[in-house]
Order: structure tokens, then sequence, then C-alpha cells
């Protein structure tokens, strides 16, 4: 189908060859159960990515470094390279562990914008710890991150909701962004993967705080819960972001099923663009 190239992805990922082979155990069983494509597991090259955008309508995509811990599947520095040379197409959003010490934590985050000219800090709660339990947002080891983030004037994108990896989902409970709103008023969160199965409370708090938004990336567009469908229409048009996470889910597919819920122009344009432009600041960048 060739539709205008307006969309914006939240979130996606170039999976290299060579990056495919860096995931980690836990993820590759729900890769099948997304039955994703084979690019997923076997990786492609950028060009790949870029005729697949193209074919879709895809404008640009948040490029996103990926780790677990500190293992990369894809490294900042790799995605600083793709954005470099497809400046038009990509913008990057960087990673940190925050189990490191605080200092290396703010100063990595302070690189990968001033340096990287990245737009978005990107978290996984679920990594940061043992592997049974992991650390809420409202820990303090993201404390630097969230500072870095207002003091530089970008989001931080944060997973919630129930995990696909078989690593613990608890941490990613979205009512924990309440108290990470409340204090720090300045900071840009956006809580991505929706927040299933607490979609009800990521709801809620993105209507509360003019500063939390709703990411939709590994959901697809005819599996979102019916209210979500009515917080998309009316009350959340200015709050949700269209994203794919990317290659676990592609374009095309995500773009035709928001399509068939027939939204009103402007709002499928908010969906989207609009939202991502206003949340990533990237009105005037290349």
């Amino acid at each position: 189908m060739t539709r205008e190239r307006i969309a914006i992805d939240a979130w996606a990922s170039l999976i290299t060859h060579e990056g495919a082979k860096r995931w980690p155990a836990d993820y590759l069983h729900i890769f099948r159960k997304y039955r994703s494509p084979r690019k997923i597991f076997e990786g492609e090259t950028v060009e790949q990515m870029l005729a697949e955008m193209d074919e879709s309508g895809v404008d640009r995509c948040v490029l996103s470094a990926f780790y677990h811990k500190d293992a990369p599947v894809v490294s900042n520095d790799e995605v600083a390279q793709f954005v470099r040379r497809f400046p038009g197409r990509f913008v990057g959003a960087g990673t940190v562990n925050i189990l490191r010490k605080p200092m290396d934590v703010a100063r990595e985050v302070e690189r990968l914008v001033k340096e990287l000219n990245f737009c978005a800090i990107r978290l996984e709660p679920y990594m940061y710890g043992d592997g049974t339990t992991g650390l809420p947002p409202t820990d303090k080891h993201y404390w630097p991150v969230y500072m870095k983030c207002v003091e530089l004037g970008v989001p931080v994108c944060i997973q919630v909701g129930h995990t696909g990896p078989t690593l613990p989902s608890e941490c990613g409970r979205p009512i924990y962004l309440d108290e990470v709103a409340l204090a720090f008023p300045e900071l840009v969160i956006v809580g991505c993967h929706l927040g299933q199965p607490w979609q009800e409370e990521m709801m809620i708090l993105a209507w509360k705080h003019d500063n939390i938004y709703i990411e939709t990336s590994a959901r697809t567009p005819k599996h979102w819960p019916a209210e979500f469908v009515a917080f998309v229409k009316g009350r959340g048009q200015d709050k949700v972001l269209w994203a794919t996470d990317y290659p676990l889910l592609n374009f095309e597919r995500t773009l035709a099923e928001l399509e068939a819920m027939d939204l009103p122009e402007r709002i499928f344009r908010k969906v989207v663009r609009d939202n991502a432009v206003n949340v990533f600041k990237l009105a005037g960048r290349a």
C-alpha cells in the first residue's frame, strides 16, 4: 500500500546481522509468540529498513539503542552512526545502566544528548534487578537520569506494563510514574508499551499529569483495549504516540490497523506524527 509519508515511529530499532546474534535468551521466546519477522532473528541492513519505511509511509523513526544490562544488542554509538548517515530519517534515543555510580550515569546521559544529539533516554525497569524483581521508577537509582533529562530538556521513555521477556513485570506498573511526575513536574515522561494489563493506570496518569504521555510500541492497534481506543478518540488524542518496537512489529501492519479504526484525520495525524514532534522536539531537526 502507498500512503502519504508522514508517520513518525516513536520506538524502533535497527537490528543488524551482527546485532541479531546478541539477543539474550530471555527475549527469544517472545519474538516467537509475536510471530515476528525473521529479521528480528537474523538482522537486516539500514537500506532494507529504509525501504520498508518508504513503502509503508513512515517519515522518521526514533531509533533506539537496546542493552541488556551492559551488553548491547544495538549500542548507543551504533545508533548515533545510523543517525549521522540518515539525519532526515532517524533521530536517536539512548539508554544507560542506572545501576552504575550516579555520576557515571549522569555523565553518560549528558554525552548522549550533547555529543550524540539524542532526543530521549529510554529505560526498562525489568532489567535493573536480579531477574525475579526489578527496580520501579520511584527508586533512587533513576534520579540522576531524571535530573539530567530535566536539565537537558529531553524526555525519559520508560517501559510500562507486563514484560514479554521472562523478566519481572511488577516494576512496570504505571502507577509508579505518578510519584515521579509529582517529584519532577518539569520532566516529560513517556510510558512505553501502553501499560497492559494496567492500561487504566496509564491512561489516568496521562490525563492527570501534563508531562505524561503514552506510547503504543509492541501493541498492535487491533488488540488495543476498547477503553484505550476510546481514550485515543477523545480525551487522550494529544497524549498518545504511535510506535511499533520495530522489528518486533512492522510498520505496515500497525498503520493499516490504525487506519481501520477510522479516526478523524486530525486525530490520526496527532497519533502518528504531531504528538511525537511535540514530545521529542523534532521540529527543525535535520
